[in-house]
């Protein structure tokens, strides 16, 4: 198996971020590498989850093995929920700074002073809307 060393496939990352009834909780999941966060309010979840994004990207291309990254994705349910959420909301988009050694080889391949990526997060059903 091959390592991916692109971060095409992280750009952008997707977020959805929904109320969990049952635990009375947020829940802000990446489709693409499956990280979790849960949170008392969806503006703590977010700023939660794109914190774990920035150090789990960074420490992936650090590693040089983005492919690890990638080996457990959010399942195909939350990937069409987030979808939905994107048609009938507005996405929140956030960059994150991707640090480490492979990143300043990356900086000179793009012409960049500094590597980023973006989040899109999409919300859906919320504590009010749940009720």
């Amino acid at each position: 198996m091959s390592k991916i060393t692109t971060l095409q496939l992280l750009d952008p990352l997707k977020v959805f971020v929904e109320y969990d009834t049952q635990y009375e909780i947020y829940v802000a999941q990446c489709l693409q590498t499956g990280h979790l966060v849960t949170a008392d309010d969806a503006d703590m979840a977010k700023e939660m989850i794109t914190e774990l994004l920035e150090d789990e990207v960074s420490l992936a291309v650090k590693n040089n093995d983005i492919s690890s990254l990638l080996a457990n994705p959010a399942p195909l349910e939350l990937r069409i929920r987030w979808e939905l959420a994107a048609r009938t909301n507005k996405l929140d988009e956030r960059k994150i700074k991707i640090h480490g050694e492979v990143a300043q080889e990356l900086r000179l391949l793009m012409g960049q002073a500094e590597v980023e990526t973006e989040i899109k997060i999409a919300t859906g059903r919320t504590a009010a809307r749940a009720a």
